[in-house]
């Protein structure tokens, strides 16, 4: 039994995590090399982690680490895992990614880039918090109740369509009057209203 092995080891090294309220935890963490009983002929590793729950984590890698430093990198890897985790969701919750279609790849493709470059420049203002103007009135826009937390996007992405949904004329008055674009078919990501 896998949990009989993690309870041999206590944690032979530390390390500090934050945890979603700023505070610093402390995370013991050791290693035990394995073999799995569906595939015996591959050598593995054990990384048990005590201090993240009630239970520890137990993590495999096929990596061999012989040092603190390549098992606090397996831990500190698969704790990464959960912000990219939250950034897929955050794609398909706020902007409903699943429900946009589109009749070529090449469109998924071209959606996809246009919400990844937005939801970097969201990213960007998150990261300035509180510190800039531009940052501050975003977040008084977007009118939350409780303190806004550490992964902000959904406040940041509301503040900024209350400012968009404001404007009457779009991109149209920015581009050049000459040119004659075709009508697209496709649905607008945010119903804005009548001007």
């Amino acid at each position: 039994n896998i949990l009989d092995v993690a309870n041999l080891y206590k944690g032979k090294y530390v390390t500090y995590f934050q945890d979603k309220h700023g505070k610093s935890k402390k995370v013991k963490f050791s290693y035990a090399k394995i073999k799995l009983p569906v595939i015996p002929d591959k050598k593995l590793t054990l990384v048990i982690v005590r201090g993240l729950g009630k239970k520890p984590m137990l993590l495999i890698s096929n990596l061999k680490p012989e040092s603190k430093k390549l098992t606090e990198v397996i831990l500190r890897v698969y704790i990464k895992r959960w912000k990219v985790e939250e950034y897929f969701r955050f794609k398909k919750q706020q902007f409903d990614l699943e429900n946009i279609r589109v009749r070529s790849l090449n469109s998924i493709r071209t959606m996809d880039l246009i919400l990844t470059i937005l939801i970097g420049f969201i990213a960007m203002l998150s990261e300035k918090r509180n510190t800039t103007k531009l940052s501050l009135w975003i977040s008084k826009l977007a009118k939350r109740i409780y303190d806004i937390p550490n992964f902000d996007y959904y406040a940041i992405a509301d503040g900024i369509f209350e400012i968009l949904k404001k404007s009457c004329t779009g991109i149209k008055s920015f581009l050049n009057s000459n040119i004659k674009f075709k009508r697209s078919q496709q649905p607008n990501l945010f119903s804005l209203q009548q001007c």
